[in-house]
């Protein structure tokens, strides 16, 4: 039932309400043993929400370690006011040149307003050095 004369109007999708494509990423060539390091962070602002449309984490082992340890390259989902989830994950245990892993996201995943993603990286090894490839690009938009 409508009171009134006003027509009834479809509210526009995501991708007419303002968007803003956002990208980051972090390129590490030969790397050397770190602790876990946040390469790349984004947090949906108020009133926004965001669609990732590419999520991925790479990492090669460039030159042996003296001593193996693992090393790896993910990403955490924080939701707002919830707890830190990881939602891509890889890692190289082996001490082998040339060994690697990657992951990248599998269709679109949604963030909301306070929604935080982090793309991080570290090696335990002592010695050696590894590649690193993190990535996301999402579209922002009008929540």
């Amino acid at each position: 039932m409508r009171v009134g004369p006003q027509p009834i109007i479809a509210r526009p999708a995501w991708y007419d309400r303002n968007p803003i494509q956002q990208v980051d990423y972090y390129t590490g060539q030969t790397v050397a043993p770190h602790g876990v390091t946040i390469r790349c962070t984004y947090t949906v602002p108020a009133q926004k929400k965001a669609i990732v449309e590419s999520l991925q984490v790479n990492l090669v082992r460039r030159a042996t370690a003296t001593t193996a340890g693992v090393a790896g390259a993910y990403a955490m989902l924080t939701p707002n006011g919830g707890t830190a989830e990881e939602i891509l994950d890889s890692h190289i245990f082996a001490n082998t040149i040339g060994d690697k892993d990657g992951q990248a996201q599998q269709g679109a995943l949604t963030l909301l307003e306070g929604d935080k993603l982090d793309l991080k990286t570290y090696d335990g090894s002592t010695g050696g050095t590894v590649d690193y490839f993190v990535a996301f690009k999402l579209t922002e938009f009008d929540a």
